[in-house]
């Protein structure tokens, strides 16, 4: 009989966050996440024997995993979270409490009800001095004990004892028990490791690496390589190439994962799947027998279909070639960014339903590609998405045209039609380019400071002994990691980005503490605008978008670079809970503007309908509410479903004011927005950022 296969890829990673000069951790997320997902992830795996899967651990991770086994490991975070409450300066509480709230509110924070009457409690205050100020100590310590419970993973919650005690009691926490816990949660981080290696011998998973410190290995060897992604990309000053620095990282993986499993990786996850044919030869060379990207890699490679991806792609060189595995785009991205919002039960129910499809529409076998992060979905599941996970397991194993498997089989599966590549476009899994990544002006500052910094390396490095050499290039194979350049731009938010940024120049400032010469002053310059750290209500538009017009976020990428009203920043001093929408996006291409509204709960549709007003009253349109595509002949087109969306022809309102009424029932339930209006002025401002 005809079979599919479904070839999983969790893909694990985190930055260098040490700073090797002063020997400190700088921050805590891979000691968080270890608690939290690194054992979970494979555990919910190890209860179904029969279904195989991918681990890609990065060994920038690893090499940190390993670190945090040493107790005593300089982790300011933790070393802070140790001592007595009463004994922390304003200064240090002031520190914590930015991390202590870093829970999903929903699912890590509201399960614990007293660390959900402190959140409530830290709402009343706009700075994270006031909180520290506010809480007394006992608040303080029960605070620090309940964010360390809400960052334990359902592993530790059903199996350890301690973790158990302390979320039964709920409150009222000692300082023992947060000794104890530490402890306790620092013992559990050495038994991650040894239990991926376990399951990697007993052959239910693959274990496969990405250049040491995850870099988009620069930029896979030519930073001209961004542009032949996207020609409209702007590349940084620069002379030089960091192709050296891109073999090492790919050296070091290596030898890191035969060190530390006892043989040499079969497989690679690039960073942020990026790839080109120079790159993957050398991995062919070094005896890399698969590496996988992204299906926009594969398209913008030839005239390649959908069908194309669920073939052994083999990539061809004049002496070797790799096989090369693409993700199902729409597949991966339901997991990690749609089905946290459903059922278990209906998420795996339509999981499957999308690869019955796939199975039923070709005669030959298909192997079906889902890759995606491995730790950074689940917080937005229930209990850390282990309903989700048993549940498709076990379905999984009970379908009999169906399996799950490992890379490193497929890629020997002989019934599997092939497709032979002689060529590939550069790109990423984000829209197969690197503009996440180079291109915006803070992007390219940083490259700009690596190449800089090169240039003076260079200069100096013949007058430097063998080990402080040594220091030097790990310093900069650091400073080439994805992770900076992902926070530097418009694209993603966070608000520790100016600890990011301070983290990059620190890698950068390091080597010319180790030359023993004058940093440059440059490098004690912010490169973020830290004024986008600010609680904006605002961001504008980055990029040109065409969302597909169907009520939902059809893909992850549908809305990226849109701009975005954040309703909840507009009215940060009221309550939100009783108003539907919380997000506006908005953004344009060439002859249409969008508009996307955005809630935390289905939208009720019935007796609803939406008054936009344009221009203070001169136009009134009314659209009602109906989960199917409505449209008027003024060039106003819209629906409701998940989401609302909406589109305008662009001559009816471009350069003109809008404001929407949301009704039910004839009731006005919420202005959209309420101080403000909105204006589409992005047709002209985005037409140096258009990209395709």
């Amino acid at each position: 009989m005809k079979k599919t296969t479904v070839s999983f890829l969790w893909h694990m990673h985190q930055p260098y966050y040490c700073d090797d000069l002063r020997g400190e951790v700088v921050m805590p997320w891979v000691f968080l996440h270890a608690i939290k997902d690194y054992y979970d992830m494979p555990w919910y795996l190890s209860k179904y024997p029969e279904i195989k899967a991918t681990f890609n651990l990065v060994p920038s991770l690893l090499v940190q995993l390993k670190a945090y086994e040493n107790k005593d490991i300089k982790d300011y975070f933790l070393q802070t979270l140790k001592s007595e409450v009463y004994n922390l300066t304003l200064t240090e509480k002031t520190y914590l409490i930015e991390y202590l709230f870093f829970s999903n509110t929903e699912h890590m924070i509201k399960p614990l009800p007293r660390y959900y009457d402190l959140f409530l409690q830290k709402e009343h205050f706009k700075s994270y001095k006031e909180v520290a100020l506010s809480f007394s100590d006992e608040d303080f310590l029960d605070l620090e004990v309940l964010f360390l419970l809400s960052w334990c993973g359902q592993y530790l919650r059903e199996n350890n004892t301690l973790v158990k005690e302390l979320i039964q009691q709920g409150r009222d926490y000692k300082q023992e028990q947060k000794t104890n816990l530490i402890s306790t949660l620092l013992d559990f981080t050495k038994e991650i490791i040894p239990f991926y290696k376990s399951l990697m011998e007993s052959g239910q998973i693959e274990i496969s690496t990405t250049p040491f410190n995850h870099p988009i290995s620069p930029l896979l060897f030519d930073i001209q390589s961004a542009k032949e992604s996207n020609p409209y990309t702007t590349l940084p000053k620069y002379e030089g190439s960091l192709k050296d620095d891109a073999l090492q990282q790919i050296d070091r993986a290596i030898n890191y994962y035969e060190k530390l499993f006892d043989k040499k990786p079969t497989g690679f996850w690039p960073a942020e799947g990026s790839v080109s044919y120079e790159f993957l030869e050398i991995l062919a060379q070094k005896g890399i027998k698969w590496a996988a990207s992204d299906e926009e890699v594969l398209y913008k490679s030839g005239h390649f279909t959908k069908k194309d991806i669920y073939k052994n792609n083999i990539l061809t060189f004049e002496d070797t070639n790799i096989n090369l595995f693409f993700r199902d785009k729409t597949l991966s991205d339901l997991i990690g960014f749609s089905y946290s919002g459903w059922s278990a039960k209906n998420a795996v129910d339509d999981f499957l339903q999308r690869i019955l499809d796939i199975h039923q529409d070709s005669e030959n076998i298909q192997n079906i590609n889902v890759i995606l992060d491995g730790e950074n979905a689940w917080e937005h599941y229930p209990d850390n998405a282990k309903e989700f996970f048993e549940t498709l397991y076990e379905k999984l194993s009970q379908t009999s045209w169906c399996e799950a498997t490992r890379f490193c089989d497929i890629r020997q599966e002989k019934d599997l039609p092939q497709n032979t590549l002689f060529d590939l476009t550069p790109g990423s899994w984000i829209n197969g380019n690197f503009d996440i990544w180079i291109g915006h002006e803070e992007k390219n500052r940083a490259w700009e400071l690596i190449f800089e910094t090169k240039k003076d390396y260079q200069k100096y490095a013949r007058n430097l002994d063998t080990i402080t050499k040594e220091r030097i290039v790990k310093e900069f194979l650091i400073a080439e990691s994805s992770d900076w350049f992902w926070w530097y731009g418009d694209d993603h938010h966070t608000d520790l980005a100016s600890t990011f940024d301070l983290l990059f120049r620190t890698h950068l400032i390091n080597i010319y503490t180790l030359m023993a010469k004058k940093v440059p002053k440059k490098l004690y310059k912010p490169i973020i605008d830290e004024s986008k750290e600010e609680n904006s209500f605002f961001h504008k538009a980055q990029n040109y978008i065409t969302p597909v017009l169907d009520g939902k976020i059809t893909d992850f990428f549908e809305w990226m670079g849109a701009g975005e009203m954040d309703l909840e920043n507009e009215l940060s001093s009221m309550n939100m809970d009783n108003f539907i929408i919380k997000k506006i996006k908005l953004g344009c291409d060439h002859t249409h503007c969008y508009l996307a509204l955005i809630d935390d709960k289905k939208l009720l549709l019935d007796n609803a309908y939406l008054e936009i007003d344009i221009d203070g009253e001169k136009e009134i349109f009314q659209l009602p509410l109906k989960n199917e595509l409505q449209s008027l002949d003024a060039g106003i087109s819209w629906i409701c479903d998940d989401i609302i969306e909406i589109s305008f022809k662009k001559e009816l309102i471009h350069d003109k004011e809008i404001q929407l009424k949301l009704f039910k029932d004839k009731q006005l339930l919420q202005l959209l927005p309420l101080y403000s209006r909105i204006k589409f002025d992005c047709i002209m401002s985005l037409k140096h950022n258009w990209y395709i």
